[in-house]
């Protein structure tokens, strides 16, 4: 009974890709650091047609939100509401931030939106 449990709540989980986000940095941190994670922190804001396009379309793909939330503890950070939260300068939005929890070292940093396949050779490429 618990496998077939077990697989049920693996197919849901498959079946409704999306990526987990918190809206929280210090929440994030303290569940990537937890979970051995690295961590990608979205700036954004309601009124963006980029933003909202990835978060409606592109981090709906099961390929990419699978890979996403194996490897990341992912973020999004509202530029008009968090100001105080935002932990590195922007010049544009959305922009996407890859980091080491622990110290907050940036790997990479991604500006504007992409496509899926894009993103998911974004995601591939960061150790």
């Amino acid at each position: 009974m618990k496998k077939i449990s077990l697989l049920l709540f693996t197919a849901v989980v498959y079946m409704s890709a999306a990526v987990n986000f918190e809206y929280d940095l210090k929440v994030a941190k303290e569940k990537a650091i937890s979970e051995n994670k690295k961590l990608m922190i979205m700036y954004s804001m309601d009124t963006c047609p980029e933003c909202n396009y990835m978060k409606k379309k592109v981090f709906k793909d099961k390929e990419l939100s699978n890979a996403i939330n194996e490897k990341f503890v992912s973020v999004v950070l509202d530029v008009t509401t968090k100001k105080e939260e935002l932990p590195f300068k922007y010049i544009g939005i959305p922009t996407f931030y890859f980091t080491n929890p622990t110290d907050m070292n940036l790997i990479t940093k991604r500006i504007g939106g992409t496509r899926e396949a894009k993103f998911l050779e974004i995601i591939n490429d960061i150790k």
